[in-house]
């Protein structure tokens, strides 16, 4: 039996024992009232512990986010809002996903969703705002053609070192939202932070990997490049000629100037000189 149930299954037993006079209906109101408190806080407890599952897992933000959304718009009551992050220029919203639901909505997807109105102050102040009546509010104008209605809007900050850096939307509750919403959707605006905090420091491991590997593979054929010089060198006794790996004779300097990055400047030794060239006087005694 669910814990739920079991509540609910207290509740009328204890409507019963009012109804048979056992219990004053001042006493009975508190009863009522600390169980349902009692309900919330462990719904709220639970929707936590879910959102904080989404963190753990490690997946891409893309999806951690999206579970983090629905247990908070699940929790609060909302039936409509997304997840957007900031733009690298600072003045614009990149939507991750887009929750209609149930809504007609046919905005542009390509249009741009500058941080203005109520949006902005959630971003400018790092807390999470709200409004009851959105459409009579003074930003209804910034609204874009074909939006969907907006009876009640709440938007949460993802805070990373002190500056908000996306943004859970939430809309449409059924009822008002509250203080205890505003503190409820800032919780999983934190865990939405901390999970994108993770994809970003597993993008950064991998693109370190990656750039180890290269960096590992360039050090290899560097090694491979200068062992090329190493061990016995193959070169005839006569005319000095140097034989390669795949058995052809090449001039030792070219031999020498394909394995690595030495260059070459013909010029005439001592002995030589007197050998080819006996009328000339070359080298000063």
């Amino acid at each position: 039996m669910s814990t739920d149930i079991a509540k609910e299954e207290l509740l009328q037993k204890v409507q019963k024992l009012k109804a048979k006079s056992f219990i004053e209906d001042g006493l009975l109101d508190q009863v009522c009232e600390v169980i349902q408190e009692s309900s919330l806080r462990e719904k709220e407890l639970r929707a936590i512990m879910n959102g904080s599952k989404a963190v753990l897992d490690q997946k891409g933000f893309a999806e951690s986010a999206r579970s983090i959304f629905d247990h908070c718009k699940d929790l609060i009551g909302a039936t409509s809002g997304y997840v957007a992050l900031l733009n690298e220029t600072g003045e614009e919203n990149e939507v991750l996903f887009l929750e209609a639901g149930g809504h007609s909505c046919n905005v542009d997807p390509d249009l741009p969703m500058p941080i203005q109105g109520l949006r902005a102050e959630a971003y400018h102040t790092n807390k999470a705002v709200y409004h009851n009546h959105f459409m009579n509010s003074e930003w209804v104008h910034l609204m874009p053609k074909g939006h969907m209605i907006l009876r009640n809007v709440m938007f949460a900050p993802l805070v990373l070192k002190g500056k908000t850096v996306g943004i859970i939307g939430l809309a449409n509750k059924d009822g008002d939202f509250n203080d205890n919403d505003a503190k409820m959707a800032t919780g999983f605006g934190e865990l939405a932070a901390i999970a994108l905090q993770n994809s970003r420091n597993l993008d950064d491991r991998i693109q370190a990997e990656k750039q180890r590997e290269k960096t590992i593979g360039d050090l290899k054929q560097a090694l491979a490049e200068v062992k090329k010089l190493s061990g016995l060198l193959p070169i005839c006794s006569h005319c000095k000629n140097v034989r390669d790996d795949k058995g052809y004779w090449n001039r030792i300097e070219t031999y020498i100037h394909k394995h690595s990055e030495a260059e070459f400047s013909h010029s005439v030794c001592p002995d030589c000189a007197k050998e080819y060239y006996p009328d000339i006087d070359i080298y000063d005694d």
